[in-house]
């Protein structure tokens, strides 16, 4: 029996590795604790910001280009 329960389903995880100075490494730990956050979570919050932020340039731009500008 695993930690998590009998059952419980296995979840995939990848490592993902970023070196960092221990400067900038304390600065996002202190961004992520001010918002009640984890690392982990801090970090996952924002990947999907920069994702959105992407896709509304992307947007932009295709509606730039239909409009003829």
């Amino acid at each position: 029996m695993n930690k998590t329960g009998a059952g419980a389903p296995k979840i995939d995880r990848n490592l993902l590795q970023v070196r960092l100075t221990g400067n900038e490494k304390r600065n996002i730990k202190m961004m992520a604790a001010s918002q009640g956050l984890a690392l982990r979570e801090a970090v996952l919050a924002a990947f999907t910001a920069w994702a959105e932020k992407l896709r509304a340039q992307a947007a932009a731009a295709k509606a730039s280009k239909a409009t003829g500008q």
